[in-house]
């Protein structure tokens, strides 16, 4: 419940600080203008946010209610912020920030798609995310038995074999702990 609030407050306090620009045109200017003002990809986000009432659909689909259920609190985020900030990570974001930034618009209009599955993904039970993660790694040994006869096979070999190796284990481990803290 305390998240709620504190995430309402928050966008509530941003969009108040709205620029006239944006209020005026939302798309034409605020695109331009994203690309070179932080402040305004952020206000850019936030009126996406508020479009698309992104934080009434999260509340719908019981995101907030498991991980409230679960134990998870804004409290259990702050050791890993006061990490974050000690060991540089912070420092280091800043810097990706001007070409970061300027994604958060869209991926905040493709939110709304990613909920549903989100929610799906959290019923998920935890045994499931992690034979994921061993099948991904044997998926990525079975690519190595395809022929190293042409340019396109070893392309195909990489192309497939880097995200199962690295990725999709990272992915579906996690899933799978985040599963079954919330599952228990």
């Amino acid at each position: 419940m305390m998240g709620r609030v504190f995430v309402a407050l928050v966008v509530g306090v941003a969009t108040a600080f709205r620029s006239p620009t944006l209020q005026s045109s939302r798309r034409g200017v605020a695109t331009m203008a994203a690309s070179a003002d932080p402040f305004a990809s952020l206000s850019t986000t936030l009126t996406l946010v508020e479009e698309k009432q992104l934080l009434s659909k999260v509340a719908k689909t019981g995101i907030l209610t498991k991980l409230e259920k679960a134990g998870l609190t804004l409290r259990d985020v702050e050791p890993l912020l006061v990490w974050a900030e000690d060991n540089g990570v912070v420092g280091a974001l800043g810097e990706l920030n001007d070409d970061l930034l300027p994604l958060l618009p869209g991926l905040v209009s493709l939110a709304p798609l990613a909920l549903p599955l989100v929610g799906a993904a959290l019923t998920v039970p935890a045994v499931a995310f992690f034979g994921l993660s061993a099948a991904s790694l044997g998926g990525a040994f079975a690519v190595t038995s395809i022929p190293d006869d042409s340019v396109q096979s070893v392309a195909l070999q990489t192309f497939l074999a880097i995200p199962l190796a690295t990725l999709f284990p990272v992915l579906f481990a996690g899933l799978g702990v985040v599963s079954s803290k919330l599952n228990d």
